[in-house]
Protein backbone atom coordinates (compact mmCIF):
# COMPACT_ATOMS: atom_id res chain seq x y z
CA UNK A 1 0.00 0.00 0.00
CA UNK A 2 1.47 3.32 -1.02
CA UNK A 3 1.33 6.20 1.43
CA UNK A 4 0.76 9.76 0.33
CA UNK A 5 3.84 11.95 0.41
CA UNK A 6 4.40 13.92 3.57
CA UNK A 7 3.21 17.50 3.27
CA UNK A 8 5.90 20.13 2.79
CA UNK A 9 5.97 22.91 5.31
CA UNK A 10 7.58 26.32 4.86
CA UNK A 11 10.96 26.83 6.47
CA UNK A 12 11.05 28.92 9.60
CA UNK A 13 12.59 32.31 8.76
CA UNK A 14 15.91 33.17 10.38
CA UNK A 15 15.64 35.66 13.25
CA UNK A 16 16.41 39.21 12.17
CA UNK A 17 18.86 41.54 13.89
CA UNK A 18 17.98 43.01 17.25
CA UNK A 19 16.25 46.35 17.17
CA UNK A 20 18.03 48.77 19.50
CA UNK A 21 15.51 50.42 21.87
CA UNK A 22 15.42 54.12 22.56
CA UNK A 23 16.72 53.60 26.09
CA UNK A 24 19.96 52.01 24.84
CA UNK A 25 20.36 54.70 22.17
CA UNK A 26 20.07 57.38 24.87
CA UNK A 27 22.70 55.58 26.96
CA UNK A 28 25.12 55.37 24.03
CA UNK A 29 24.80 59.05 23.15
CA UNK A 30 25.14 60.03 26.81
CA UNK A 31 28.40 58.11 26.99
CA UNK A 32 29.65 59.69 23.77
CA UNK A 33 28.73 63.20 24.96
CA UNK A 34 30.38 62.63 28.34
CA UNK A 35 33.54 61.34 26.65
CA UNK A 36 33.67 64.38 24.36
CA UNK A 37 33.30 66.82 27.28
CA UNK A 38 36.00 65.01 29.22
CA UNK A 39 38.45 65.20 26.32
CA UNK A 40 37.77 68.89 25.72
CA UNK A 41 38.17 69.71 29.42
CA UNK A 42 41.39 67.71 29.68
CA UNK A 43 42.85 69.54 26.67
CA UNK A 44 41.83 72.86 28.21
CA UNK A 45 43.58 71.92 31.46
CA UNK A 46 46.80 71.17 29.61
CA UNK A 47 46.51 74.34 27.55
CA UNK A 48 46.17 76.79 30.47
CA UNK A 49 48.29 75.15 33.13
CA UNK A 50 51.44 77.05 32.13
CA UNK A 51 49.73 80.46 32.35
CA UNK A 52 48.00 79.53 35.62
CA UNK A 53 51.29 78.31 37.05
CA UNK A 54 53.07 81.57 36.28
CA UNK A 55 50.28 83.72 37.68
CA UNK A 56 49.87 81.69 40.85
CA UNK A 57 53.63 81.66 41.44
CA UNK A 58 53.78 85.45 41.18
CA UNK A 59 50.81 85.93 43.51
CA UNK A 60 52.04 83.47 46.13
CA UNK A 61 55.51 84.99 46.27
CA UNK A 62 53.94 88.34 47.18
CA UNK A 63 52.41 86.82 50.32
CA UNK A 64 54.78 87.42 53.28
CA UNK A 65 53.44 84.46 55.23
CA UNK A 66 54.26 82.05 52.42
CA UNK A 67 57.62 83.64 51.78
CA UNK A 68 58.57 83.30 55.44
CA UNK A 69 57.51 79.64 55.36
CA UNK A 70 60.07 78.94 52.66
CA UNK A 71 57.65 78.37 49.77
CA UNK A 72 59.58 78.76 46.54
CA UNK A 73 58.51 79.29 42.94
CA UNK A 74 59.56 75.71 42.19
CA UNK A 75 57.27 74.37 44.91
CA UNK A 76 54.27 76.25 43.57
CA UNK A 77 55.07 75.34 39.99
CA UNK A 78 55.30 71.63 40.80
CA UNK A 79 52.06 71.73 42.78
CA UNK A 80 50.08 73.37 39.98
CA UNK A 81 51.54 71.02 37.37
CA UNK A 82 50.66 67.92 39.39
CA UNK A 83 47.15 69.18 40.15
CA UNK A 84 46.23 70.05 36.56
CA UNK A 85 47.92 66.96 35.11
CA UNK A 86 46.11 64.66 37.55
CA UNK A 87 42.70 66.11 36.72
CA UNK A 88 43.35 65.94 32.98
CA UNK A 89 44.65 62.37 33.19
CA UNK A 90 41.58 61.17 35.11
CA UNK A 91 39.30 62.84 32.58
CA UNK A 92 41.10 61.21 29.63
CA UNK A 93 40.97 57.75 31.20
CA UNK A 94 37.23 58.06 31.82
CA UNK A 95 36.74 59.40 28.28
CA UNK A 96 38.39 56.32 26.74
CA UNK A 97 36.27 53.95 28.82
CA UNK A 98 33.04 55.80 28.02
CA UNK A 99 33.82 55.79 24.30
CA UNK A 100 34.64 52.06 24.17
CA UNK A 101 31.66 51.07 26.30
CA UNK A 102 29.35 53.22 24.19
CA UNK A 103 30.45 51.39 21.04
CA UNK A 104 29.95 48.00 22.70
CA UNK A 105 26.58 48.92 24.18
CA UNK A 106 25.46 49.97 20.73
CA UNK A 107 26.02 46.35 19.63
CA UNK A 108 24.21 44.83 22.60
CA UNK A 109 27.35 43.52 24.34
CA UNK A 110 26.35 42.15 27.75
CA UNK A 111 29.68 42.60 29.62
CA UNK A 112 29.82 46.24 28.51
CA UNK A 113 26.44 46.81 30.14
CA UNK A 114 27.79 45.60 33.48
CA UNK A 115 30.99 47.62 33.09
CA UNK A 116 28.91 50.69 32.24
CA UNK A 117 27.05 50.33 35.54
CA UNK A 118 30.33 50.02 37.44
CA UNK A 119 32.03 52.92 35.66
CA UNK A 120 28.98 55.16 36.00
CA UNK A 121 28.82 54.45 39.72
CA UNK A 122 32.49 55.32 40.13
CA UNK A 123 32.11 58.46 38.04
CA UNK A 124 29.00 59.50 39.95
CA UNK A 125 30.60 59.19 43.39
CA UNK A 126 34.30 59.86 42.91
CA UNK A 127 34.48 62.39 40.08
CA UNK A 128 30.97 63.84 40.02
CA UNK A 129 29.81 64.28 43.61
CA UNK A 130 33.24 64.74 45.17
CA UNK A 131 34.23 67.08 42.36
CA UNK A 132 31.18 69.24 42.94
CA UNK A 133 31.83 69.25 46.67
CA UNK A 134 35.39 70.35 45.99
CA UNK A 135 34.14 73.12 43.72
CA UNK A 136 31.65 74.38 46.26
CA UNK A 137 33.87 73.92 49.31
CA UNK A 138 37.41 74.98 49.99
CA UNK A 139 40.51 73.16 48.77
CA UNK A 140 43.56 72.77 50.98
CA UNK A 141 47.00 72.74 49.38
CA UNK A 142 50.10 71.42 51.11
CA UNK A 143 53.56 72.81 50.36
CA UNK A 144 56.62 71.72 52.37
CA UNK A 145 54.30 69.96 54.85
CA UNK A 146 52.50 73.25 55.48
CA UNK A 147 48.84 73.57 54.54
CA UNK A 148 47.57 76.66 52.75
CA UNK A 149 43.94 77.17 52.01
CA UNK A 150 42.70 80.66 51.27
CA UNK A 151 45.83 81.99 49.58
CA UNK A 152 46.31 79.10 47.13
CA UNK A 153 42.61 78.66 46.45
CA UNK A 154 42.07 82.29 45.60
CA UNK A 155 45.21 82.44 43.49
CA UNK A 156 44.30 79.36 41.45
CA UNK A 157 40.72 80.53 40.89
CA UNK A 158 41.88 83.99 39.84
CA UNK A 159 44.52 82.66 37.46
CA UNK A 160 42.30 80.04 35.79
CA UNK A 161 40.36 81.46 32.81
CA UNK A 162 36.63 81.74 33.39
CA UNK A 163 35.81 79.61 30.35
CA UNK A 164 37.91 76.75 31.76
CA UNK A 165 36.11 76.97 35.09
CA UNK A 166 32.74 76.97 33.30
CA UNK A 167 33.77 73.99 31.18
CA UNK A 168 34.86 72.10 34.26
CA UNK A 169 31.51 72.82 35.93
CA UNK A 170 29.63 71.51 32.90
CA UNK A 171 31.78 68.37 32.82
CA UNK A 172 31.18 67.63 36.50
CA UNK A 173 27.43 68.15 36.12
CA UNK A 174 27.45 65.86 33.10
CA UNK A 175 29.25 63.27 35.19
CA UNK A 176 26.45 63.35 37.77
CA UNK A 177 23.44 63.59 35.44
CA UNK A 178 24.88 61.34 32.77
CA UNK A 179 25.83 58.62 35.24
CA UNK A 180 22.28 58.61 36.62
CA UNK A 181 20.84 58.39 33.09
CA UNK A 182 23.10 55.47 32.20
CA UNK A 183 22.38 53.55 35.40
CA UNK A 184 18.60 53.99 35.13
CA UNK A 185 18.13 53.41 31.40
CA UNK A 186 20.28 50.27 31.34
CA UNK A 187 17.92 48.74 33.91
CA UNK A 188 14.59 49.30 32.11
CA UNK A 189 12.82 46.25 30.57
CA UNK A 190 13.52 47.32 26.97
CA UNK A 191 17.25 47.38 27.68
CA UNK A 192 17.07 44.03 29.44
CA UNK A 193 15.49 42.48 26.37
CA UNK A 194 18.07 44.02 24.04
CA UNK A 195 21.04 42.72 26.03
CA UNK A 196 19.47 39.32 26.68
CA UNK A 197 21.35 36.51 24.99
CA UNK A 198 19.41 33.47 23.79
CA UNK A 199 18.38 31.40 20.80
CA UNK A 200 14.90 31.53 19.34
CA UNK A 201 12.58 28.92 20.77
CA UNK A 202 12.38 25.73 18.74
CA UNK A 203 8.91 24.63 17.85
CA UNK A 204 6.80 23.29 14.99
CA UNK A 205 6.95 25.12 11.70
CA UNK A 206 3.95 27.20 10.71
CA UNK A 207 1.13 24.90 9.67
CA UNK A 208 2.73 21.75 11.11
CA UNK A 209 0.43 19.65 13.31
CA UNK A 210 1.56 18.89 16.83
CA UNK A 211 3.61 15.84 17.65
CA UNK A 212 3.23 12.77 17.59
CA UNK A 213 1.68 12.28 14.19
CA UNK A 214 0.63 13.77 10.90
CA UNK A 215 -2.61 13.27 8.96
CA UNK A 216 -2.72 9.94 7.21
CA UNK A 217 0.03 8.38 9.35
CA UNK A 218 -0.38 6.15 12.42
CA UNK A 219 0.82 7.32 15.80
CA UNK A 220 4.44 6.84 16.63
CA UNK A 221 5.31 3.24 17.61
CA UNK A 222 2.37 1.59 15.82
CA UNK A 223 2.53 -0.32 12.59
CA UNK A 224 0.29 0.77 9.73
CA UNK A 225 -2.61 -1.61 8.97
CA UNK A 226 -1.75 -4.32 6.47
CA UNK A 227 -4.07 -5.27 3.59
CA UNK A 228 -5.85 -8.64 3.98
CA UNK A 229 -3.88 -11.61 2.64
CA UNK A 230 -5.50 -14.30 0.48
CA UNK A 231 -5.98 -17.66 2.19
CA UNK A 232 -3.10 -20.02 2.00
CA UNK A 233 -3.70 -22.69 -0.58
CA UNK A 234 -2.22 -26.03 -0.33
Amino acid sequence: MAYPPAPQYPQQPAPGPKVRPTSVTAVVWTQFLTAALLVVTAIAMFAVQSAVKDTVTAEIQKDPALADAGVTASDVSSLITIMFAAIAAVYLVFAVFYLVLGLLNNRGNRPSRILSWILSGIGLLCCGMFGLIGKIGETTYSVNETEYQDEMTKAVEAATPSWVNALDWVTLLMFVVGSLIIIILLAVPASNEFFRKGDPAMGPYPGQPPYPGQPGQPPYGQQPPQPPQPPYQQ
